[in-house]
């Protein structure tokens, strides 16, 4: 199937970055370093976790270099260029093409104007033949139009692969699987609701959470493709104890802390993004480690 191009675990990549919005390219091989320290089979990166969309156009360009030098031969990266600017979208989905980067993935162009159908097949049809690259629509719940019509037409545009569904409706999401006579890559967006995704079709499973404790992720998916559905059970329990954490302070701050537990400075969440007093940076890792995380 020529379509199902990518699966497994995909950790949505953190962009760490300094004060005035420039990349530490130090952290991020760091961070990429780490988490290929465990079984995942790609990165999606500059999307909402990595920040992109509110990252200098420089920054976002940087990282992309940098993952695709970094990750080469050994394992997938799929660039979210969408941004408010669709001109700067197109420009990072021509640059992801011209570097090597495996596939493209944007949301929808500018939720502000609700766009129609039709303006948004443009688009991708755009980003794809300027790309040259697979493209991966990113659902969300910032569509303003039906998930399932939406990608039965999408998947008519060459280079449309398939979708990142970050939407609760997995009805929905097996609607979709079957599309295109099942040609079409899906992957679970909802961290903590990753084998309501692979049982209802998907391929893998791309977030944020991933990159706190990506072997759970991939122990999760191992064992459903085990076919050890209570041992995925329990591994998705303990990610949802972890999710629940990581959402009370604010889920991307508090995973960029939890790298300076493991002593990568990965910066803070992108201004005016939550900043931990060391009272509450040091409850987060309490928690974390209660919780079962380890190394941090």
């Amino acid at each position: 199937m020529k379509n199902k191009q990518f699966s497994g675990i995909m950790p949505a990549l953190i962009t760490p970055i300094r004060e005035d919005g420039s990349l530490n390219r130090s952290a991020v091989e760091a961070v990429i370093d780490w988490e290929l320290s465990h079984t995942i089979t790609g990165f999606y990166i500059n999307g909402a976790t990595g920040e992109g969309p509110v990252l200098p156009e420089k920054t976002r360009r940087e990282l992309a270099e940098i993952a695709v030098e970094k990750t080469r031969g050994r394992v997938k990266i799929i660039n979210h260029i969408g941004a408010p600017d669709t001109l700067e979208a197109l420009r990072l989905a021509r640059h992801a093409g011209e570097i090597g980067c495996d596939a493209v993935s944007s949301v929808l162009p500018n939720f502000y104007f609700k766009y129609g159908a039709e303006q948004i097949l443009d688009y991708y049809r755009r980003v794809a033949d300027i790309s040259g690259l697979p493209v991966v629509v990113y659902a969300n719940g910032l569509m303003n139009v039906s998930p399932v019509d939406f990608m039965r037409q999408a998947m008519e545009i060459p280079g449309v692969i398939g979708v990142k569904y970050t939407l609760y409706d997995y009805f929905d999401m097996h609607r979709i699987c079957e599309l295109n006579g099942g040609d079409i890559n899906v992957f679970n967006g909802p961290d903590e609701m990753l084998i309501c995704g692979l049982v209802m079709g998907a391929d893998g499973g791309i977030g944020a959470t991933y990159n706190v404790a990506p072997d759970w992720f991939c122990e999760l998916y191992s064992a459903y493709r085990a076919g050890e559905l209570e041992r995925a059970r329990e591994a998705q329990f303990k990610i949802d104890r972890m999710v629940e954490i990581l959402r009370r302070y604010t889920t991307i701050s508090a995973i960029k802390e939890s790298f300076r537990y493991r002593g990568i400075d990965a910066g803070n969440a992108a201004y005016p993004g939550r900043v931990y007093t060391s009272a509450e940076s040091a409850a987060l890792q309490n928690e974390l480690r209660a919780a079962g995380v380890t190394g941090i």
